[in-house]
């Protein structure tokens, strides 16, 4: 009987959460997915020419990844020097904008963690979204990048406007992510 209880509280609770898909066709990706509007102000531009440049060497976790924290928010981000991409993310509950749309490919965590590669493989695309089932790094004691800093790794540039990251690759592709927003392009 307890067994049945947690099953009909999944249902309830799984019901719940597709409730609050957004069905805006608002498109800030413009990548032609109808998806939650996102207020182009809270997007951060790029980095500005008096950003500070900071040695990345201080978020060097091994292994090729540089992890930071995006300022005082509850955003991360890692490059991935091997593998030249780089991925931000935030635990779902701490995002504030409307939830993307989840794929029906996809039984995990969706809109949560943004990649951007310098370089499309296999007809991989160079900006998206990632069906997680988890955190890809743990931010637990990583170094800040605080705002108006800015942290470059080969053709990978990501800078800090408060508590919002933005991300470039040298072909003019980035993403941004914070509480409150997030970008694609």
């Amino acid at each position: 009987m307890r067994s049945l209880r947690f099953i009909a509280l999944g249902f309830v609770l799984a019901a719940s959460l597709t409730g609050c898909s957004g069905a805006s066709t608002a498109n800030p990706t413009q990548s032609g997915m109808p998806q939650s509007t996102i207020d182009p102000a809270l997007i951060p531009g790029p980095a500005p020419a008096d950003a500070k440049v900071v040695d990345p060497i201080i978020f060097d976790g091994g292994y090729g990844e540089y992890t930071f924290k995006v300022g005082d928010g509850p955003v991360w981000c890692t490059i991935n020097d091997k593998d030249n991409f780089v991925l931000c993310e935030q635990n779902e509950a701490t995002a504030a904008y409307t939830p993307i749309a989840t794929p029906d490919s996809c039984n995990y965590s969706y809109g949560y963690q943004f990649r951007l590669r310098q370089d499309s493989f296999s007809g991989q695309p160079f900006v998206d979204l990632p069906c997680s089932g988890g955190a890809y790094a743990d931010p637990t004691g990583v170094n800040k990048l605080n705002d108006h800093e800015l942290i470059k790794i080969h053709n990978l540039t990501c800078w800090v406007d408060k508590i919002t990251a933005r991300c470039d690759n040298a072909r003019g592709n980035y993403i941004a992510l914070g509480p409150e927003a997030w970008a694609l392009h």
